[in-house]
């Protein structure tokens, strides 16, 4: 194209990420953001990806012509897109590029001054003219790794269409010839970890396999909830160090793929050199065809994408991740509150709730320092000790009425100088409620008959469902001055809702989805000092669509060693550790008998809840007691400091949660390096009983006080000694532990 007839246009606001327009005959945009670059082009209709790159350089057009670099079967289309079960890439025509705010939910990121960082946002619109739809590609920069997509797609017919495919996000990841660069036997240049496992009891399933040759999809067993994995992946190039992150900010269905094709070259080149691309997809899934039903001139918005690439190993990603999360994805913290030590009377009490026993329970967790107290399942409904068949009757049960029901447990948890929170199932409805007697026409129904069984779910696609949940909750925390709203969700949409609608079979999923992610949107707005707290069976509902919603997370329903460690291991891959409940106590079966007190108490190195610490105070042996005052001393004054915004290093990453692994190993440092803390579990007896311990956390030049925890014994022992040599830890019984603390020298450098 030569240069009188290309218009360039840069606009930005932040020095460290912009929008580079080219309008030409085929009109391109640069994205870039801090080191990442993106280039994306506009040709034969298509929308499609010309390269990546991790440290800001521009590639020059010798190298990548102005013209569609992909034939027609290879899937470079940047988003994908089908209506009435046709697939639209191809044949759209360019309309605009604008710069404009940022229309995402999304938190700015802040500066070390606490100043809010510029975002630059950019809207590509795309008109196809035979499907009558219109498409604005939006993208959202801040000058991190992480560049956030969504599309916003309108009707423009006359009458309605349904959409049966999209993928906010897609394209080309890689594109090179590999060979020279694999290790002896590596038949492939690329692999993909994400969660493998869907099941409760087994998030954090996190770990690389190899890509062959075709396509990879993974759809989360269509759990209607993001399942207890995650709508994530990363993909890593063997040749040269890359890694791409992707999570789908969406906690219905979903879907993505990995297109692998490599080739060997055998015309030009001697010797023979081998080429790969791999192409991905990220997007939503269903049942049934229609994903969503647009009516005539009526404009939906996708779930976001966000997508970084790095060159740097997995400390460095997971550091950049966790700002991501911690500064953009996640609500800002209620001040004072970013973690809270809890107790949930659901330890001695499942089942048979009672106001005195309560404040029996109440006081054990006092007496320890706990700082919220909160009643869980099994305080409303119809029936006592049948708290699943009560769910949707949100009323005290008769059981809890005497001796002055909840208010007198909230002001008795806050007259021991506890805050007070409440669990409500708010989206499900038992067999035993009235509410399901009264309401039958609000349970969610596919061809006409629930979803689930005894435990049904309320159909959010209604309106009136959704004042009725949103005003239970709002009317609760207004009566108990809840100072936190703790929510569950212990039913799949799976397989999910439909309804007949404008000729068509419409999955509900995503306008199910839509309603609740609006509906505490709204609630927080109004209570803002309350902290929303998520939970799905567990630890479902780990995307960050959801985890926007909510300032903190149920990490599993899984609370024993050796599995538990993994998963807390698995899923800090992803979120911060702060954010993630662990349980220590006697909720669970058998919990008691995987490792001593200290291993169980250490396997709420994130943030703890107490179940059952013990029956009362008369009953709370002198040598429990100890041990529990001694972790929540070091949690208030070491760990949790260590914790917030601190740093995140995997010593033993990628653990396939079904296989033995001898070890499980993290540690917490703070960002100016002076302190570090590194919990070390033994989690199989395969015969070694020593642990080369190196932490990362740490400044070579300064020199540390080392506590072992078990001993109680102390050294002192330079930074690069401690880096480079480490330190040795000896466990000689299974599912035994240690806690190193590791602080800088007072007077040392700063």
């Amino acid at each position: 194209m030569p240069p009188e007839t290309t218009k360039k246009q840069t606009v930005s606001v932040n020095p460290e990420a912009s929008i580079r327009v080219t309008k030409a005959d085929n009109p391109s945009v640069r994205y870039s953001s801090g080191r990442l670059m993106l280039d994306e082009i506009f040709a034969d209709g298509r929308l499609v990806t010309r390269y990546w790159n991790p440290h800001g350089q521009v590639w020059p057009e010798m190298h990548y012509p102005r013209k569609n670099p992909w034939q027609a079967d290879e899937p470079g289309d940047v988003f994908q897109l089908g209506v009435n079960r046709q697939n639209l890439a191809g044949g759209y025509t360019w309309e605009s590029c604008e710069i404009t705010r940022d229309t995402s939910s999304y938190r700015p990121s802040r500066d070390a001054k606490g100043k809010a960082i510029p975002v630059v946002h950019g809207v590509v619109t795309l008109n196809h003219e035979q499907a009558g739809i219109t498409v604005k590609v939006h993208t959202r920069l801040d000058g991190s790794p992480f560049v956030i997509r969504r599309l916003e797609i309108t009707n423009r017919n006359k009458h309605a269409v349904g959409i049966t495919a999209v993928a906010p996000f897609s394209g080309m990841l890689w594109n090179h010839r590999y060979e020279e660069h694999l290790p002896e036997g590596a038949v492939s240049p690329f692999e993909l970890a994400y969660t493998h496992l869907f099941e409760n009891h087994h998030e954090g399933d996190f770990w690389f396999e190899s890509l062959a040759d075709g396509c990879k999809t993974v759809d989360g067993g269509k759990r209607g909830r993001s399942g207890h994995g995650r709508p994530a992946f990363w993909a890593r190039n063997r040749c040269n160090g890359q890694t791409f992150v992707c999570e789908l900010a969406w906690g219905g269905n979903w879907e993505f793929e990995l297109d692998c094709r490599l080739h060997a070259d055998h015309k030009h080149v001697t010797p023979i050199l081998r080429h790969g691309k791999l192409f991905f997809r990220m997007g939503l899934s269903g049942y049934d065809d229609v994903l969503r039903v647009l009516d005539a001139g009526e404009t939906i918005t996708t779930p976001a994408v966000h997508l970084a690439l790095f060159q740097d190993d997995t400390d460095v990603i997971v550091q950049a991740t966790h700002d991501h999360v911690r500064n953009v994805v996640l609500p800002a913290p209620v001040p004072g509150r970013e973690v809270e030590i809890e107790a949930n009377h659901r330890g001695y009490l499942c089942d048979r709730e009672n106001v005195p026993d309560i404040i029996k329970d109440i006081d054990v967790a006092a007496s320890l320092g706990v700082e919220m107290y909160v009643i869980d399942a099994g305080w409303y409904g119809n029936e006592p000790n049948f708290w699943a068949r009560n769910v949707g009757d949100w009323f005290e049960g008769k059981w809890m009425k005497p001796d002055g029901g909840l208010k007198a447990v909230a002001d008795h948890a806050r007259k021991r100088g506890m805050k007070f929170g409440l669990w409500i199932e708010i989206e499900a409805v038992g067999d035993g409620s009235t509410l399901k007697k009264e309401h039958p026409e609000w349970i969610y129904r596919r061809d006409g008959e629930p979803v689930s069984g005894s435990r049904a779910l309320l159909d959010l696609t209604q309106p009136e469902v959704v004042a009725f949940e949103e005003g239970v909750i709002s009317g609760l925390i207004r009566r108990l001055k809840l100072d936190m709203y703790r929510i569950d969700n212990n039913r799949n949409l799976s397989p999910s809702g439909n309804r007949a609608y404008q000729g068509f079979t419409e999955d509900l999923t995503w306008r199910y989805y839509d309603n609740f992610y609006a509906m505490f949107d709204r609630l927080r707005a109004k209570y803002p000092k309350v902290v929303f707290q998520n939970c799905s069976s567990g630890g479902g509902r780990l995307d960050w669509g959801t985890m926007s919603r909510f300032h903190n997370t149920e990490l599993s329903d899984w609370m024993r060693l050796p599995r538990g460690a993994k998963i807390l291991s698995g899923v800090t891959m992803s979120l911060p550790p702060e954010i993630l409940l662990r349980t220590f106590g006697t909720e669970l079966s058998e919990h008691v008998l995987d490792g001593d007190v200290d291993a169980q108490l250490r396997l709420c190195t994130c943030r703890p809840i107490f179940r059952g610490i013990a029956p009362s105070l008369e009953e709370f042996t002198p040598y429990l007691r100890r041990r529990v005052e001694h972790y929540l001393g070091l949690y208030k004054s070491i760990l949790r400091p260590v914790m917030v915004n601190g740093n995140v290093y995997h010593h033993t990453p990628f653990l396939p949660l079904t296989e033995k692994t001898p070890w499980c190993v993290l540690e917490y440092a703070k960002p100016d390096l002076s302190e570090s803390i590194a919990v070390i579990f033994k989690t199989t007896d395969d015969g070694s009983s020593e642990y080369q311990f190196k932490p990362r956390g740490l400044d070579m030049s300064r020199e540390y006080d080392v506590i072992f925890d078990n001993r109680g014994q102390s050294l002192r022992i330079s930074g690069r000694e401690l880096m480079n040599t480490g330190l040795v830890v000896r466990l000689e019984v299974p599912l035994g532990s240690e806690l190193l603390l590791i602080q800088a020298v007072m007077n040392e450098k700063k």
